[in-house]
């Protein structure tokens, strides 16, 4: 009986499913990757055997380089990468700073308005003043949101 991965190890080694298969090879790479270095990266993808990385920010770019030595080390020396990216030639490691940053989205907190459903007809069966004239104002804020 045929686990799951198996499965899609087979399905991913047909031909029409590369790009699946190169994607993969991206998550994996980015997986491998420090935490700080994975938030940094929009997209990933080979080119004329060179892997490039597009960041977000040119901080990350610095840090990249930075560790550039350690993520050449872990595309060569990681068994999953190698068999996972083995059909990417992949002989430089590139990144640069990409110009389509997703713009960051702005929280709306709006308070949601809801049509008022009472209509302020209502008795006030209250023998307090102060309560009595606190209900007639209530009636009165219903009656004017109404409208």
């Amino acid at each position: 009986m045929k686990n799951v991965e198996t499965v899609i190890d087979h399905l991913l080694s047909q031909p029409t499913y590369a790009v699946l298969r190169r994607q993969r090879c991206f998550t994996l790479i980015k997986k491998a990757l420090p935490q700080r270095l994975q938030r940094g990266i929009l997209f990933i993808y080979v080119k004329n055997g060179t892997l490039f990385f597009a960041l977000k920010h040119p901080a990350f770019k610095m840090e990249f380089d930075y560790k550039l030595s350690l993520i050449k080390n872990l595309l060569s020396t990681l068994p999953p990468l190698k068999e996972a990216c083995g059909t990417h030639e992949i002989r430089r490691v590139k990144a640069f700073v990409s110009k389509f940053a997703p713009e960051p989205k702005e929280s709306s907190d709006s308070v949601p308005f809801y049509k008022e459903r009472s209509a302020g007809e209502f008795k006030i069966e209250c023998k307090n003043g102060k309560i009595r004239e606190r209900f007639e104002s209530l009636k009165e804020t219903i009656k004017c949101s109404r409208r």
